[in-house]
């Protein structure tokens, strides 16, 4: 059986001066290393701690930390999602973990899932010192739901104009008084009413996890995801390795739409795996050495550990 890992507290700075925090999970000196990345709007208690601990367990040194503005890291306004700057911010997690001295600063991975996934894949897109990526459940396009598109970018650009007067940012609650989550997200507006009726549950538990979670949403993060569309990116990954795995029955993303995705990266080393009996929203559940064993193996191959 794996010893358990040493876990440091760690922060380290980004480019435009903010201090990220997070856990260092101490892996073998000079050995390889990935760096965590956590789900929407969540810190990194939930999910992706046990994720990074795993890792640190089997051979890797495992960086795991809130993004910015979230959590115990530094970004004001809170909850204010920009995830171009979440995806250079995984370039600065490198020179940082380069910097640090203890792992192979050439035999450096990341790892994200649904929401993180396509900030890993973009980071890997424009960083070469990346030298693998694993991503689960593709979210590669994120657009609003038309019928609401106008009225937020209006409503961003008028917090906009707020702001430079003098104003607090304008937020939107992740649920409304009737306690049903927003749908705002053209993801989430395409659900079957089934499915929506079952989207609060992730805040519940989010909240359970993490006393530092924040359920609701700067104005301003709607009007860049309006703008980020990571699909266009993910060709540039190639040359990197890259793994990506696909909920069997995700209810978001169309599992055979994740497949052609990957059909058509030219990664030469690259691998597809299935989870099965997971969807989105029980995706939390899976069982974390079926889910891991297969991507440390890939891991291995691309990183020679």
């Amino acid at each position: 059986m794996a010893a358990e890992q040493e876990r440091r507290d760690v922060e380290f700075k980004t480019f435009d001066g903010l201090t990220l925090r997070g856990w260092l999970f101490v892996g073998p000196k000079g050995g390889p290393a990935v760096i965590v990345n956590g789900a929407f709007m969540c810190p990194r208690e939930i999910f992706v701690a046990n994720i990074a601990a795993w890792f640190g367990r089997h051979g890797l040194t495992a960086l795991v930390y809130d993004a910015r503005s979230i959590g115990a890291s530094d970004g004001m306004p809170r909850t204010d999602l920009d995830p171009q700057k979440m995806a250079e911010d995984n370039s600065d997690a490198v020179t940082f973990l380069q910097n640090d001295g203890w792992v192979d600063p050439n035999r450096i991975a990341v790892w994200g899932f649904f929401y993180s996934s396509g900030i890993a894949l973009e980071a890997a897109a424009f960083d070469r010192r990346i030298k693998a990526v694993i991503a689960q459940g593709l979210m590669p396009e994120w657009y609003l739901d038309p019928k609401d598109q106008e009225d937020l970018v209006a409503r961003a650009v008028e917090d906009r104009a707020n702001q430079l007067r003098g104003e607090p940012p304008a937020y939107m609650p992740l649920l409304n008084e009737k306690g049903e989550h927003f749908l705002l997200f053209n993801y989430l507006a395409k659900m079957t009413p089934e499915q929506q009726a079952h989207l609060p549950n992730w805040i519940v538990g989010a909240k359970k996890a993490a006393s530092t979670f924040r359920d609701s949403l700067t104005i301003q993060s709607f009007y860049r995801h309006a703008k980020w569309k990571p699909i266009h990116l993910f060709a540039s990954v190639s040359p990197t390795p890259v793994m990506i795995l696909t909920p069997e029955n995700d209810e978001i993303v169309p599992p055979e739409y994740q497949k052609s995705i990957y059909d058509s990266l030219q990664s030469p080393q690259k691998r597809f795996q299935i989870v099965k009996d997971r969807g989105h929203a029980n995706f939390l559940s899976v069982d974390i050495d079926e889910l891991l064993t297969g991507q440390l193996a890939f891991l291995k191959d691309v990183l020679g550990f």
